[in-house]
């Protein structure tokens, strides 16, 4: 009975609209940094795993160039991120974020894809990332009907 249950709430939980997209992703980042007067430079990677409601999943892999101020707000972000799902199709964020460094919400847009992600090429979503040391939590939502 609990095994049932179990499989219920993920069917309720993941079930729903088919024009949004909504992902969740956890990983592992590293950076490398060096400041200038103010400013600080952060060369940034990370890599996670991923499964979306849609019913795939898969890894992803990050590389961007953030600079912040003193205070550790964004100046300047350009972040990339290849998502390769169960079936070997790829597809290509570029995300975009002006909170603190530290964690906040942005926006990012599908810019490349193959397979079944070719369709969603324009796509805008908004994304929510928080960090507990080097480890990132990100929650994306897509609307799928609107380029």
């Amino acid at each position: 009975m609990k095994f049932f249950l179990t499989i219920l709430l993920g069917l309720y939980i993941f079930s729903g609209n088919t024009d949004e997209l909504k992902r969740e992703s956890s990983g592992f980042s590293e950076t490398e940094e060096f400041k200038f007067e103010n400013n600080t430079v952060i060369h940034y990677k990370n890599k996670t795993t991923w499964k979306d409601n849609l019913g795939n999943y898969g890894l992803s892999n990050c590389l961007g160039l953030i600079v912040t101020d003193i205070n550790k707000e964004i100046i300047d972000y350009k972040m990339y991120c290849k998502y390769l799902d169960q079936d070997n199709h790829e597809y290509t964020h570029k995300y975009i974020r002006e909170t603190a460094v530290s964690g906040g919400v942005g926006k990012s847009n599908i810019i490349s894809g193959t397979g079944k992600w070719q369709k969603h090429i324009g796509i805008t979503c908004t994304y929510a990332i928080d960090y507990l040391k080097t480890a990132l939590f990100l929650l994306e939502k897509c609307n799928l009907k609107n380029k």
